[in-house]
C-alpha cells in the first residue's frame, strides 16, 4: 500500500509538469511507465528470525547444507553457508514451506549464500526492527573503558542486564549507537566487569584467551552495524584451548 501511495504521487506531479509545458502524451505515458518499472523493481528485503540455520542446496531437509568453502578452506574442515539476523535477503523463488533467498547485505556474501531456507523463520526488515527497539536503562550498563581514536571510537561496555539473547543485544547496540556514539564507532558488549583489565591486550594467550572468550557477548563495527556477532572469540582457537563454556547456538 505504501509503495502504491508513493508511486501515485510520483505520477500525479510527473502529470502536472507535463501539463505545464504544453503536454506531450507519448512522453508523460513513457516515463510513468519507466516510474512504475523503477518502482516495482525494489526488493522487498527480509532477515531471519533465529539464532542460526544453514542453507541448503534444494527446498528440503533432504538437499545437503551449502559448503562455505572460503571459510572452509581458511580452518580446514568444512564449514556450511548460514543465515542469521544479522543479515538481510531477497526473495529468488519459493516451494511450499521452503524459500530460495541471496543474501545482499553484507554484499559480500552476495555471490555465496544463495540457496534454501525454512520460509517460517523469515521476517520482513522492517518488522525486525519493530521488534528490536529497546530504551536505554542507565543502571542496568556502565561503560568500562574507552579507547578512541581520530576516526572512530572505541566503546567495551558492560552490560548488567541477564537476557543474552540475539534481539535483546541487537536492540541495545543500536540504542547505545544512538546516544554515545558521534562518530564512526565500534561497540563491544561484555557480560562481566571481571575482563577489564583484559579489553585492550593484544594478543590475548591461552587461559586470558578464554576468560574474554567466555565473557566478550558480542562485538559491532562501524563497518558493519547490523552484524550480530555472537561470542566471537568462541571459534576454532577456543576450542583448541580447550575451551568448555560454549555459548554458541548450533547450526539447523
Amino acid at each position: 500500500m505504501k509503495r502504491e501511495f508513493y508511486t501515485g504521487l510520483i505520477v500525479a506531479g510527473m502529470l502536472a509538469l507535463n501539463a505545464c509545458s504544453g503536454g506531450q502524451d507519448s512522453n508523460t505515458n513513457a516515463n510513468i511507465d519507466s516510474v512504475q518499472v523503477a518502482v516495482d523493481s525494489v526488493p522487498v528485503l527480509y532477515t531471519v528470525n533465529c539464532e542460526s540455520i544453514a542453507i541448503r542446496t534444494g527446498p528440503g531437509k533432504k538437499y545437503p547444507k551449502l559448503i562455505n568453502q572460503k571459510a572452509s578452506d581458511a580452518l580446514h574442515e568444512k564449514q556450511y553457508c548460514t543465515v542469521d539476523q544479522s543479515v538481510k535477503v531477497e526473495i529468488l523463488d519459493e516451494k511450499s514451506v521452503w524459500t530460495k533467498i541471496r543474501v545482499v547485505q553484507p554484499d559480500w556474501l552476495r555471490d555465496t549464500h544463495i540457496g534454501w531456507i525454512p520460509s517460517e523463520v523469515l521476517i520482513s526488515a522492517q518488522d525486525m526492527d519493530k521488534k528490536t527497539t529497546v530504551e536505554l536503562d542507565p543502571k542496568e550498563y556502565q561503560i568500562m573503558v574507552t579507547d578512541h581514536r581520530p576516526v572512530v571510537q572505541n566503546f567495551h561496555v558492560w552490560l548488567k542486564h541477564r537476557r543474552f539473547d540475539k534481539d535483546y543485544i541487537y536492540a541495545f547496540t543500536k540504542a547505545f549507537r544512538k546516544k554515545h556514539c558521534t562518530m564512526q564507532c565500534n561497540v563491544a558488549i561484555y557480560d562481566s566487569e571481571s575482563i577489564k583489565n583484559l579489553v585492550l591486550v593484544y594478543p590475548l594467550k591461552d587461559k586470558d584467551y578464554l576468560r574474554l572468550a567466555d565473557h566478550l557477548i558480542s562485538i559491532s563495527t562501524f563497518d558493519a552495524t547490523d552484524v550480530k556477532d555472537w561470542y566471537p572469540y568462541q571459534d576454532f582457537h577456543y576450542r583448541d584451548l580447550g575451551g568448555k563454556n560454549w555459548k554458541k547456538e548450533p547450526v539447523n
